[in-house]
């Protein structure tokens, strides 16, 4: 089997036996739960248009380890076409769920860089790190399975390396060496689709010295291996989905929950087979600025498909509101585009200008890639800002469906907000709630945009010193046009 269904994937983790827990209680029903529910059926989404064969040249491909049709979100890059068409993948996705697949989508970036890595290790090492790897991939790829990639530590003080730590737990760290593997103790947090995947993905956080080798891991584990605790985010919009499932109170009722969550391992055990690293802390930071580029490409590559959606919001509400037509409403959404596009361009630069490692993976323009990923948040940001300015602001106050069914409130709202005659009051107030939802007042998307795939400081970081590394040059030929010596 290479290739299954949404309701296969449903089936494969309804029994999965999670320590899962959100709102201080367990969640033992994740397709029914009301903030894994909605995660699940983005995830099962990607399975069924991979069954589609109006879809199947954007989402499958033939697998050059097993030979078989599979997922593109489980394939390993191999070319700037690879590259290109994940990001393509990616940002019509987006349009399609306007939420997020991190069950699958993180471990592909993580699992190209360990590629490169493990290879490399092997040689020099003589463990067969790359063999493990490309075991635990043709299962991945055969078996169609989704991973949740694991970076983020928990970092403790920030001021402080790991090994300053008053804590070494703080940054996830190897406890045991036995004869059939490894223990493991830690944390790894806002990790997307954690409980609603099928493994997990873990990599160091950040590059780590000699001394500080018990952190430099990297490992696979089923998302149910006993000491694995999840605790779900609890984002303030999260609790509108308690109160009930009306679409015209949910914004993006079907998709829109945003799934992550805050993992605690308590002496893992993880078999020397699905072990990737163990201590070589030299290749830590190879693997992370391996990593970095992918990651800030793919995330950036959902946020222009999120920047569509609030593109064709803007319009519609615009329409609804009666202003369509309005010469400043289109100078607003020209800007939008604008603003999108240009993170767009980025990326595909990136992927244009990337690098082949000697295993046969394949890394964007690091540069590219930081560039892209600071537009993409900036543009995210803006082009909400101008939804939000076009909407107006019932976008904010808009009331639910029990006071629009309400005998005495609903002539009140029916009457007075109305715009548009040609459109209900209720299509309006349902397209208000879907723009307080793309806008981030009703879900995090514009925080994880800032946040996901690292903060903007850590891209300014990249780009000033790509800067530094130019600037001597430039000065130079500056001052050879001007003919100063020197």
């Amino acid at each position: 089997m290479a290739l299954m269904s949404g309701s296969a994937y449903k089936d494969s983790i309804k029994d999965l036996k999670l320590k899962s827990y959100a709102f201080g209680r367990r969640i033992d029903h994740p397709l029914e739960h009301e903030l894994t529910g909605p995660a699940i059926e983005a995830v099962a989404l990607t399975y069924d248009l991979a069954l589609d064969p109006e879809y199947q040249d954007k989402i499958t491909l033939i697998s050059p380890l097993t030979g078989e049709r599979i997922n593109r979100l489980t394939h390993v890059y191999q070319s700037a076409g690879d590259l290109i068409k994940r990001f393509e993948l990616m940002r019509d996705l987006t349009k399609r769920h306007g939420m997020c697949i991190g069950a699958r989508c993180v471990s592909g970036n993580i699992m190209s860089a360990l590629h490169t890595v493990t290879f490399l290790m092997q040689q020099k090492k003589g463990v067969p790190y790359h063999d493990r790897l490309l075991a635990f991939l043709q299962k991945v790829q055969s078996q169609d399975l989704s991973v949740a990639g694991c970076i983020t530590d928990a970092k403790g003080d920030r001021s402080k390396r790991a090994v300053d730590q008053t804590d070494p737990d703080m940054y996830m760290r190897i406890v045991e060496e036995k004869k059939e593997g490894i223990v493991v103790r830690g944390a790894k947090f806002q990790i997307s689709g954690a409980t609603i995947a099928h493994e997990l993905i873990c990599m160091p956080t950040t590059a780590f010295r000699e001394d500080e080798s018990a952190h430099a891991v990297a490992f696979a584990v089923p998302v149910d291996t006993p000491g694995i605790t999840y605790l779900h985010g609890a984002p303030a919009p999260d609790f509108r989905r308690f109160n009930g499932k009306d679409a015209l109170d949910m914004g993006n009722r079907r998709y829109g929950v945003y799934n992550l969550a805050h993992i605690f391992f308590e002496d893992v055990f993880v078999p020397w087979d699905r072990v990737f690293m163990c201590g070589e802390a030299e290749y830590t930071h190879q693997l992370v600025s391996q990593t970095s580029p992918t990651f800030r490409c793919v995330t950036t590559s959902c946020k222009c498909g999120h920047r569509d959606l609030l593109l064709g919001g803007a319009a519609v509400i615009a329409d609804y509101n009666g202003v369509g037509k309005a010469g400043h409403i289109m100078d607003k959404m020209t800007e939008m585009l604008f603003e999108g596009e240009l993170a767009w361009g980025s990326i595909i630069a990136a992927a244009t200008l990337g690098t082949a490692s000697p295993s046969g993976s394949f890394y964007p323009n690091a540069l590219m890639a930081n560039v892209a990923k600071r537009q993409g948040t900036v543009a995210i940001w803006n082009v909400a800002r101008l939804a939000v300015d076009i909407s107006g602001g019932l976008i904010m106050t808009a009331p639910t469906s029990d006071d629009l069914a309400h005998p005495d409130l609903g002539p009140f709202i029916e009457k007075y907000m109305k715009a548009n005659p040609g459109v209900s009051t209720a299509d309006r107030l349902k397209m208000m709630r879907l723009m307080e939802y793309l806008t981030g007042i009703g879900c995090i998307l514009l925080a994880e945009s800032t946040q996901g795939g690292a903060p903007v400081v850590v891209q300014q970081m990249v780009i000033k010193g790509e800067l530094s590394k130019r600037l001597e040059e430039y000065k130079k030929r500056v001052k050879e046009l001007a003919e100063i010596a020197g």
